[in-house]
């Protein structure tokens, strides 16, 4: 194992610590340790000192033998310098908007007047006014702020899993560990922040080309590498819920087991894009192959996997960097997320180029959805003579 100290100790702040050592021991803290126990006791009030906890504090959390628990509990929470009316009034924010700013991103309420906010709250109020100074409308950023809010939430609970399953037993963490545990949950806040400022522009590139293709097309332009295609995803139904019963390991292989089935099936001109978890996504040239093609993965799939929903839909879009984007990937995903379990669903553009002596379509209705022009007719496809089989 590393050697705690060394990672909150360097060589700059040596002087620093052997002050802090002095009053230490002049405060009882040390009395009774052996070598190795006084370098990990010194390691952890050392910390605990930075994080603005008092020597009477430290002495209290070794009476209670909850020490190593005391930096686990201090280590990324935030010492508060501003209260709730203090951080709007220094970025120039109604105080109301921005208290529905930070319970859409996930704050927990406080009282306004409490001091639980620090500099970088200031600094993420003032981007809500900046964003108002834009034009943006405040429904849709609270919005964009409830999402991000899940997103962070979600990837806390995955990094807690990661980092602390081990300190979820009853009692306090043995110590040296607490010290590794808090390290690592502050790597993962300070250097891994810009990594996932990259997954997020990359993200929003994404959405970007979407958008510039639907604008393009609807002007009457058209972006370099434009093409007719049909696109369609597939999805696992009940996926995520499967994911609070099982393993997650068994759950990868349930994925695992949805790509094989797919790539199995798959043949030219359809192509196997990408997996994205519980899903995957096909584009073709043609609309007939590929209705046929995941007829046949959804029959594939019946008896081995959750059942699967599926949405096709027809458009202009682009290839770029194995991914494509456009018009036809945002709305036959919206139609993917309509269908009910073992359908496939379809756009009218896809079904007058798919008509068939083998395939039989029956209209859903028309519907609208999210993000998408205008009104959809939709039709869900089968084959002649199907009953019971794969699709419904």
């Amino acid at each position: 194992m590393t050697d705690p100290v060394a990672r909150f100790l360097p060589l700059p702040g040596m002087l620093r610590a052997v002050a802090e050592e002095v009053d230490f021991e002049r405060a009882g803290l040390l009395d009774g340790l052996d070598r190795v126990q006084r370098r990990i006791r010194l390691a952890l009030l050392g910390e605990l000192a930075r994080a603005g906890v008092s020597l009477a504090e430290m002495n209290e959390a070794i009476g209670e033998d909850r020490l190593g628990m005391l930096l686990l509990e201090r280590t990324l929470a935030p010492q508060g310098t501003h209260s709730e009316s203090e951080v709007a009034e220094l970025a120039g924010v109604d105080p109301g908007l921005l208290r529905r700013w930070f319970r859409a991103l996930g704050r927990p309420s406080v009282d306004g007047s409490e001091p639980a906010y620090d500099d970088t709250d200031v600094e993420l109020a003032r981007r809500v006014r900046e964003y108002l100074e834009l034009g943006l409308p405040e429904d849709g950023m609270l919005t964009v702020a409830r999402a991000i809010g899940r997103g962070m939430a979600s990837m806390a609970d995955a990094a807690g899993s990661l980092l602390g399953e081990a300190l979820l037993q009853a009692g306090d963490p043995d110590p040296e560990l607490a010290l590794q545990y808090a390290a690592q949950s502050r790597l993962l806040v300070e250097t891994d922040a810009p990594l996932l400022t990259h997954i997020l522009a990359l993200n929003l590139a994404e959405r970007i080309r979407s958008h510039a293709v639907g604008v393009a097309d609807r002007t009457g332009g058209r972006i370099q590498g434009a093409q007719e295609a049909i696109v369609c995803f597939a999805d696992l139904v009940g996926f995520t819920r499967l994911g609070e019963e099982i393993p997650a390991d068994e759950l990868g292989l349930i994925a695992e087991h949805l790509a094989a089935i797919v790539t199995d099936v798959v043949e030219p001109p359809v192509r196997l894009v990408k997996t994205i978890g519980d899903a995957v996504m096909l584009v073709a040239p043609q609309a007939l192959p590929m209705v046929r093609t995941v007829l046949d993965v959804v029959d594939a799939a019946h008896g081995e996997l959750p059942p699967l929903r599926v949405g096709i839909a027809a458009g202009v879009a682009v290839p770029h960097g194995g991914d494509w984007y456009g018009p036809p990937v945002n709305l036959a995903s919206r139609v993917t997320a309509s269908a009910r379990p073992a359908t496939v669903l379809a756009t009218d553009p896809v079904r007058r180029a798919a008509e068939a002596d083998d395939l039989r379509w029956r209209a859903v209705g028309v519907r609208r959805f999210k993000g998408v022009r205008g009104n959809q007719r939709i039709y869900r496809v089968r084959r002649a003579g199907d009953g019971d089989a794969g699709i419904r």
